[in-house]
């Protein structure tokens, strides 16, 4: 072990609650986001009378979580002087996040206006994935390997807490809000998660952290050994995930469950579900081994799926919603096991660009396959479309999994 991997033990010594307390608050804040855009913005617009062919942006706004890769090298290889490596990314993209959020609530979502609202919209998500793409690479920089687990938690969590305000709480809220009154509350949200961010800049700079000898490149990352195949089976393993459990609401529409009733459980209780899951996942990690974690949590998903699957065969709502519940909530303990391993993986000076990299490149292709898949539901029907993506994903998953070997080793860098 050199030097350089025995400095974030005294990083997190030092600032350890504040380290993951600006994480987790940071993440509530994308979630907020996020869950605005998953689930609110469509229904929103929907409600108010919009075609659903006119709402084919909405997904568009999803891309720069996916394609984030491409520009991290550059967050690795730049650094702003007056601030830390990473806080000095982190900081600007929330500002202009919060800039083009407010700029958003001052334009009404009409047909004449979905380009502005969607070149202000794109605005903002790039902003946000690149928060995203630092805040990984400051927690590989200064969270301990044995503290990782944690750290996905609190990301996961926070993003899982974010999705309940802004995917059910302003949904709910939406009529007393507003369009402008929903967008300052998430724009204010981004704001405040500044601040934690902002106590960081002095801690990250006595870190002292290397800059690279040369600019970071994504040929340096998959040159890495076995970077290749850790990014075939994770991204085959994200893209199914995405695909099991995004178009559930849809589902429960297309099954006649009013939107109030959807918004409540999928919008409120679920997201509470995954919080829940990613606070109790580090916990199971540290009472079995990672493969062991890692299989049970894909086994959780895929029951919970078959469930879901099982109610749209039988055309019962009950089990399609709790399956809905129990899947994501799986799933996103599964994503703290992986989001651990991804950690691990990035670990070295272009952490930023090598986690970008790992976690986006599954999500880019998920989601341009979200914006086609709903033509294919028409075509094949609801129960054979969820049937073939419970075996998409047995099949991913079982694939990934074998990156473990049979007999648990202590470390998992090397898998």
């Amino acid at each position: 072990m050199d030097a350089r991997s025995d400095a974030p033990e005294t990083a997190l010594g030092q600032g350890g609650g504040l380290v993951l307390a600006a994480i987790s608050l940071a993440y509530v804040a994308l979630g907020m986001v996020l869950g605005f855009v998953q689930g609110g913005v469509a229904p929103v617009l929907r409600a108010q009378g919009v075609e659903l062919s006119a709402l084919r942006w909405v997904y568009a706004l999803y891309l720069p979580f996916g394609l984030a890769f491409l520009w991290a090298p550059m967050v690795d290889s730049w650094r702003w002087p007056w601030l830390g490596r990473r806080t000095g990314w982190i900081l600007p993209m929330q500002g202009l996040s919060v800039l083009a959020l407010g700029a958003i609530a001052f334009v009404q979502p009409a047909p004449g206006a979905w380009a502005l609202l969607l070149a202000l919209g794109l605005l903002a998500t790039v902003a946000a994935a690149t928060v995203d793409v630092a805040l990984d690479a400051l927690t590989v920089d200064m969270v301990p390997q044995a503290q990782r687990a944690a750290a996905a938690g609190a990301k996961m969590g926070g993003i899982s807490l974010g999705a309940v305000l802004g995917g059910g709480a302003l949904v709910a809220w939406y009529p007393q809000l507003g369009w402008q009154g929903a967008l300052w509350l998430i724009a204010a949200a981004a704001a405040l998660a500044c601040l934690p961010v902002l106590a960081l800049v002095g801690p990250e700079q006595q870190h002292r952290l290397p800059l690279l000898v040369q600019r970071a490149r994504l040929l340096q990352t998959l040159r890495k050994p076995a970077m290749g195949r850790r990014l075939l089976r994770l991204s085959l393993l994200v893209c199914s995930l995405l695909a099991l459990f995004n178009f559930n609401r849809l589902l429960l529409l297309d099954m006649g469950v009013p939107l109030a009733r959807i918004g409540s459980l999928l919008g409120v209780v679920a997201p509470l579900a995954n919080a829940a899951a990613c606070f109790l996942a580090p916990l199971l990690l540290r009472r079995m081994p990672v493969r062991r974690a890692a299989w049970l949590c894909a086994g959780l998903c895929l029951a919970s799926a078959c469930l879901v699957w099982l109610g749209c065969l039988q055309a019962h709502t009950g089990l399609v919603i709790t399956g809905s519940i129990l899947t994501t909530a799986a799933a996103a303990a599964l994503y703290v096991v992986l989001g651990g391993l991804m950690l691990e993986w990035a670990t070295g000076d272009q952490a930023a660009t090598d986690y970008a990299l790992l976690y986006g490149l599954g999500r880019f292709i998920g989601t341009a396959a979200l914006m086609a898949l709903p033509g294919v539901i028409q075509s094949i029907g609801w129960p054979l479309f969820q049937g073939l993506v419970v075996l998409g994903f047995a099949a991913s998953a079982s694939y990934f999994l074998r990156l473990f070997p049979k007999a648990e080793r202590g470390q998992v860098a090397g898998l």
